[in-house]
């Protein structure tokens, strides 16, 4: 019983410690590492599923084939968009669970205009190809102010 709440006091303590530090962006294959709670509210977003237009489908389409031929089409990738607005899209990425592979994926993603297919601001759910685990969670830097 004393180890429990020892346990419990220290995470009390931990936690006090930890609120109120604002942690500094990760800078990670071209972007930045969305932070634990932002992928929750972004799964709970995908979780109320997406409106496809046709345009949206084929963007989609489009984009899959485009990221597949970067590796030759050898490797599986799968790109499904959870979320879109004027200036964010969400997207779950399915793709090996290899660091060269998300982070030419997501260099390619960020970086490009895509000849404004899709929004300024992207968020990437990268998930392996049994799409249970999640690989990593990247978003566009913010725009640096003028």
């Amino acid at each position: 019983m004393k180890t429990i709440k020892t346990a419990l006091l220290l995470l009390i303590a931990f936690t006090l410690t930890n609120c109120g530090q604002k942690q500094e962006p990760k800078e990670k294959y071209c972007g930045i590492e969305i932070s634990g709670f932002e992928v929750i509210d972004l799964k709970a977003i995908g979780d109320k599923g997406f409106n496809y237009t046709e345009e949206g489908r084929s963007t989609e389409r489009g984009l899959t084939a485009e990221l597949n031929a970067l590796f030759d089409n050898t490797k599986n990738i799968k790109v499904i968009f959870f979320m879109k607005t004027d200036d964010t899209i969400g997207m779950y990425i399915m793709a090996p669970d290899e660091q060269q592979v998300v982070e030419k994926i997501s260099c390619h993603i960020l970086t490009n205009t895509f000849n404004g297919r899709l929004p300024e601001n992207r968020k990437l759910l990268f998930y392996t190809d049994a799409h249970d685990t999640l690989v990593a969670a990247i978003k566009t830097k913010p725009r640096e102010k003028q």
